[in-house]
């Protein structure tokens, strides 16, 4: 497995494995990628569906930074990030910093330490700084995984991705 951080010039030639990615793993995110307007959307109230799939997601997605994972010459895996991006919930005293928009590995690679090798290479070229992601309530493996790796949880946001379901903001925390 190679483990790659994408030099913005280098991200377009991934970019229609990592659309196809996104595709088949829509219904697998709360709420589903297509219903979203882009990976940093704060209000998922109006969850509807949009009729060109996930493009408009995809297209906010070419604006982030990529590490990804090829097994095989073949991309098995992405992390799509942000640098220095602050919001409500992720203030500007908190800069230098990245964040996690989305994490997509294949179903078929799965279950073979990939989230760990990629988390990995964030944490060795981000030493330091500030590293922030969000899930759903109940996404229990990625939480899971982030606990395992210095993860705290900084917000909730109750009942934001549907009744019972929080979207729960992440800090990295440093050694």
């Amino acid at each position: 497995m190679e483990i790659r951080i994408l030099e913005k010039e280098e991200q377009q030639s991934i970019y229609d494995d990592a659309y196809k990615m996104l595709e088949a793993a829509d219904n697998e995110f709360v709420p589903p990628l297509s219903s979203r307007s882009s990976s940093t959307q704060r209000n998922f109230s109006e969850n509807l569906k949009s009729r060109d799939g996930i493009r408009q997601y995809f297209e906010q997605l070419k604006n982030q930074r990529f590490a990804v994972a090829y097994e095989d010459g073949a991309l098995i895996a992405f992390v799509s990030y942000k640098e220095n991006y602050s919001s409500a919930e992720i203030h500007k005293k908190e800069l230098p910093n990245i964040y996690i928009s989305t994490l997509i590995v294949s179903p078929s690679a799965r279950g073979k330490g990939v989230t760990k090798a990629l988390y990995g290479r964030l944490f060795s070229e981000y030493e330091n700084i500030n590293i922030f992601t969000r899930t759903w309530s109940t996404n229990i493996a990625h939480i899971k995984i982030l606990e395992k790796y210095g993860f705290k949880v900084i917000q909730v946001i109750k009942d934001d991705r549907g009744n019972g379901i929080d979207t729960v903001y992440f800090k990295k925390v440093h050694k």
